[in-house]
């Protein structure tokens, strides 16, 4: 059996369920894939799980039954703490970059997940169960304590309407016209969430209509042309700088 030091814990497991000492829980089907044919775990093996409310454990790998896979968990690792991140509002690109800007913005702290259907947006239907288990995934790997909500896709007009007035919406502005965005960030505060447009832009009456909103404000990333996901990491990465999120050596 190994030792419980840091070195010997061979994975994190998102668990939807409480957490306690001496509490056995059953491995999803993808889980216990994972432990048995990707890591080659054992009986025994340690690894660290966590739900989002009871901060991180480690528990041990039972693998004795080829039916299922279980664990025992142990003692606590971390304490749960408050991960309060931006959110971020999107216009979905093509599958494989959907997936590489799910996993990087929720390395990049973000709390909530909105896909948003815009005028131009050419993907029209996405995959609910997907964007949630590749939040998860990148949660575990990042060390997160908690998993960012992913909510269902929904036409831009209708989130903005049911926008929280105290939390700064900085909307990326294609023409060049917003305010350049580090300065913006340092004046908007930590409550904040960021809209990232489709690939061909925002159409006229869209912008027109976000800069009638009393809580957005335009913001300009730079002179070269982004494509939408570098876009949505550009403006979460340089966020976190304005605001010292990120150490700087």
């Amino acid at each position: 059996m190994q030792g419980d030091n840091d070195s010997s814990v061979i994975a994190r497991l998102f668990v939807d369920t409480s957490l306690k000492a001496q509490q056995a829980l059953k491995a999803s089907s993808s889980q216990a894939h994972y432990l048995r044919h990707v890591l080659r775990a054992q009986t025994g093996s340690l690894v660290a799980v966590f739900n989002g409310m009871d901060g991180e454990w480690l528990a041990r790998v039972n693998l004795r039954h080829r039916s299922n896979c279980s664990f025992m968990v142990e003692q606590q690792r971390r304490p749960q703490a408050e991960e309060h991140g931006p959110w971020l509002l999107f216009a979905p690109v093509k599958q494989l970059r959907l997936d590489y800007l799910i996993q990087k913005s929720v390395e990049l702290g973000v709390e909530l997940i909105q896909p948003v259907r815009t005028r131009r947006t050419v993907v029209r239907k996405i995959n609910p169960d997907r964007l949630h288990a590749n939040a998860i995934e990148a949660a575990e790997q990042c060390g997160r304590l908690t998993v960012p909500k992913t909510c269902n896709y929904a036409d831009i007009s209708d989130v903005v309407e049911g926008w929280p007035v105290n939390r700064m919406l900085f909307w990326g502005d294609e023409t060049g016209q917003g305010t350049p965005a580090l300065p913006a960030f340092r004046e908007g505060g930590r409550d904040a969430a960021f809209l990232i447009g489709p690939e061909g832009g925002f159409e006229n009456s869209e912008r027109t209509f976000l800069r009638e909103q009393h809580f957005t404000r335009a913001i300009d990333l730079g002179s070269r042309v982004l494509r939408s996901d570098t876009a949505a990491i550009a403006a979460l990465a340089l966020w976190q700088g304005a605001l010292n999120d990120i150490a700087v050596a």
